[in-house]
């Protein structure tokens, strides 16, 4: 049972996946075939973001006291309807709208996921389960930005979102049906008299946790989004090498978090705390080669990335999971959550701004600086209880 809750629970979010990153293939053909400037994309990209973002902090706290089963396949089966009707839209404005909402529709299922998990898994699970649900995001990238990606856009960009409406559509039924999830018998495990109230949650602790969230994601958000173009303007070509080794080294930064937590004899914090100080090495090291070698700054943007996606399982997986017992999992994941989104949006602005006045090396050097900064947050945070 344990083996077939983690399987529906990992498709689904990787459902929500396939719904939400097949816009980064579709971009050139909104442009070349709707006439769209990149101010109009930038805008739907941001009011993505956002409505994530604050979509998580909501439906995080609804997910603690809801019938998770249910509450995902909402999300499931809005979002991908939302897909479908995408691929016949062609006014701007519904369809920035539409994507909008879509972006809310997907911040309803971390946060109850979260919280199936921890109640079907024991603390010692921990680990594997946050490193392996955590690898359903990436599938959506291996698929979209591979060879089956452009062949999808070649033949009719369209199919980007009708593909994934159906599939997600199909599957959320599937989930409907077969999810074990049955609150009156899995709750007994947890006395309602230890569930934690909201103002018993939002200690100072997890506010300092948050801020190393924050940092988390505009780290990685800017890496992810800039990459291209930093290669592109610093080596005065595209480099396709990079589109793939990305994401293969971010998959990898998983279980090496994993390992890492594991030695650390799972201390969540600390395990970050190494991640982020090796981060900080590659950063500066980065700072210094760049311009001078293509294939070494693209290793280390990866490395870089994989760090960083390895410190988001243990900041918005792990630590989430030490609060099911308490019937708090999913709030205190989407709280997190929320300000690494927070952090992707603020990213998307400011990392243009400096680069277009300071440079990229500065930009690198920005993200030492925030590093730092999250280090200091999550030392400081081993000072209060968060479990």
């Amino acid at each position: 049972m344990q083996k077939k809750v983690f399987a529906l629970c990992w498709c689904a979010y990787a459902g929500g996946y396939l719904c939400r990153t097949n816009l980064s293939i579709v971009i050139p053909s909104l442009i070349q075939d709707l006439g769209w400037d990149k101010a109009s994309i930038g805008l739907m990209g941001s009011l993505f973001f956002w409505t994530y973002a604050f979509g998580q902090l909501i439906n995080g706290y609804i997910g603690d006291r809801v019938n998770p089963r249910i509450f995902i396949f909402i999300s499931l089966f809005s979002s991908s309807l939302i897909n479908i009707v995408l691929g016949f839209v062609f006014n701007r404005s519904l369809f920035i709208v539409l994507w909008a909402i879509n972006g809310f529709l997907l911040s309803m299922l971390w946060g109850p996921i979260i919280r199936i998990l921890g109640l079907w898994f024991l603390e010692w699970q921990r680990n594997k389960i946050s490193s392996g649900i955590s690898t359903s995001m990436f599938v959506s990238y291996l698929i979209y930005w591979s060879p089956i990606g452009r062949l999808i856009r070649d033949v009719n960009w369209r199919l980007a979102f009708y593909l994934p409406g159906i599939a997600v559509l199909l599957f959320s039924f599937y989930w409907l049906k077969s999810i074990p999830f049955k609150p009156a018998e899995i709750e007994k495990k947890s006395s309602r008299s230890e569930k934690l109230s909201l103002r018993e949650l939002l200690t100072l602790t997890l506010f300092l946790i948050a801020v190393a969230c924050l940092v988390q994601g505009m780290v990685k958000e800017s890496i992810g989004l800039w990459t291209p173009t930093i290669l592109k303007e610093t080596f005065g070509e595209d480099i396709p090498l990079f589109t793939m080794f990305i994401p293969f080294m971010s998959l990898i930064g998983l279980f090496f978090a994993g390992w890492i937590n594991h030695k650390n004899k799972n201390r969540d914090e600390l395990s970050v705390l190494i991640l982020y100080l090796i981060n900080l090495a590659v950063c500066v090291v980065l700072s210094v080669v760049l311009r001078f070698n293509a294939i070494l700054s693209i290793f280390l943007l990866g490395v870089s990335s994989a760090l960083l996606y390895g410190a988001n399982v243990l900041l918005l997986a792990n630590i989430p999971l030490r609060f099911a017992k308490r019937g708090s999992a999913s709030t205190v994941a989407g709280f997190l959550d929320f300000f690494s989104y927070m952090g992707s949006a603020l990213a998307s602005i400011l990392t243009g701004i400096m680069a277009t006045n300071l440079g990229w090396n500065k930009v690198i050097l920005s993200w030492g600086i925030l590093l730092v900064i999250g280090m200091a947050s999550i030392y400081q945070s081993q000072k209060g209880d968060v479990r």
